[in-house]
């Protein structure tokens, strides 16, 4: 053949398509295969080793030293408030080298300055990097304890997180406000994880209570020495905390996280391995108060009022009752249906505490009955349910109201007796009888004195 006829040949001839249909006929998926399980090496892309951290420094400073950077995690003891009756924990990061020392924590902006905007959900919140004297001057001035837990990582892994760190306190408090997701025990554990990568953060055998309890419950338990928090926080929180989710998820409790953290390895190596250093004592009576009139003792008080009124009628106790339920109720209904506040969603409390009853007060005779029924069956359903889903002192709470509606649906039923009307006395009297009757007096008496 003339070789100027076999190279155009050549050229016109599809390489492409023989080269599909060749691959087709091998089966990408067995080639892949063969890549993935090393059979087959990648030359074109050989694998790079992960770069060294004094990379790109020429300061004389060894970055591999695992002291030159140093992480603890440091716990901050109970306060009174609602956000801060479970304790508080941080990341402390220092280098000595370059005289660095800070504590990094997810913070709000003040709730109670701006109390409406925290309630529709639009507060915000971010990384802060406080140094750690200030921080443990705020705790000094509150009188609560703070311990220093050291975090046994790699060299490359601290630096990584100090990195992180930066990172999120560069993007400032533009992140909505999540207590679950976001909250300090939250946040600690998740930039501990990332910053482990590519080892991964293993728990061997965690705690039973994480496989039976929800993160409702694991908050509660937590705060079960402050009543009217707890009260609270079942008032706020709805059943979306109790949806199923990982073991991870589930530790928002700083004196949970320290506990994972002890079992937990990172490369086969514990996270935490001492005790403890003591940075500040706790002092007065920080987290200790203990109110004489608990949720749970005002309920029951209000049932007391609710079996009395049974029997007595005092008017101005309904008002009360209806008033406390329909501003409940009000409160309630915005949380659910308008409200952008993390973990709310649905509120069980909302059935039992809503706007209807104050809607149609009017006709409140023929419905009461019925609606005590329906709060018969949610008190059935809260305690048979497997989750807490609400307060003890709710639970009493709705039972006075069960007594309320009773009575009135009892009473409009059955009708209130009217006084019986004399027979001798006419029900009205015209001005012309009253005078004539007057006649047939003085007649009388003039008849009497003849």
């Amino acid at each position: 053949m003339n070789p100027k006829r076999f190279w155009i040949l050549c050229r016109r001839f599809d390489w492409c398509a023989v080269f599909r249909r060749t691959m087709n006929g091998l089966g990408m998926s067995a080639l892949f295969a063969l890549v993935a399980t090393g059979a087959l090496p990648l030359f074109a892309a050989p694998q790079k080793p992960a770069p060294s951290p004094n990379a790109g420094f020429n300061d004389g400073i060894d970055r591999t030293d695992p002291d030159f950077v140093t992480a603890s995690l440091l716990v901050m003891s109970p306060g009174d408030a609602l956000y801060s009756c479970a304790g508080h924990t941080c990341i402390r990061l220092e280098c000595p080298k370059f005289n660095l020392d800070f504590c990094f924590s997810y913070e709000s902006e003040g709730v109670t300055d701006k109390i409406f905007t925290f309630f529709m959900g639009k507060l915000k919140m971010g990384m802060f990097a406080v140094p750690t004297a200030d921080y443990l001057k705020l705790g000094r001035e509150s009188g609560r304890g703070v311990m220093q837990y050291t975090l046994n990582l790699p060299p490359d892994a601290k630096q990584r997180l100090w990195k992180l760190l930066d990172s999120k306190v560069a993007e400032g408090p533009c992140l909505e406000y999540d207590y679950m997701e976001r909250g300090c025990a939250q946040a600690a554990m998740k930039v501990l994880r990332e910053a482990a990568n590519p080892y991964e953060m293993q728990v061997a055998e965690w705690p039973e209570k994480y496989a039976t309890h929800s993160r409702h419950e694991l908050l509660e338990e937590a705060i079960t020495a402050y009543p009217w928090q707890t009260f609270l926080l079942y008032t706020i929180c709805g059943a979306t905390t109790d949806d199923d989710m990982s073991k991870f998820r589930k530790v928002v409790i700083p004196r949970d996280l320290l506990a994972i953290l002890k079992i937990a390895k990172i490369g086969n190596e514990p996270i935490i391995t001492d005790d403890g250093v003591e940075l500040l004592p706790v002092k007065g009576d920080s987290g200790k108060s203990r109110p004489l009139f608990t949720p749970f003792i005002v309920a029951l008080l209000a049932l007391a009022a609710a079996v009395l009124n049974f029997f007595a009628r005092f008017t101005w106790l309904n008002i009360v009752f209806i008033v406390f339920q329909s501003v409940l109720g009000l409160f309630l209904t915005y949380m659910v249906c308008f409200s952008n506040l993390t973990a709310m969603g649905w509120n069980w409390l909302i059935v039992p505490f809503n706007l209807l009853p104050l809607l149609f007060w009017k006709w409140r005779a023929k419905w009461a009955l019925w609606f005590a029924a329906v709060l018969v069956l949610w008190e059935i359903g809260m305690i048979a349910y497997p989750h807490r889903l609400t307060d003890p002192a709710y639970l009493v709470l709705v039972a006075a109201y069960i007594v309320m509606f009773t009575r009135i649906g009892w009473h409009g039923r059955t009708g209130c007796p009217q006084p019986a009307v004399s027979a001798k006395a006419p029900t009205c009297r015209s001005c012309a009888d009253i005078f004539e009757q007057l006649r047939r007096d003085n007649e009388a008496a003039r008849r009497a004195r003849v």
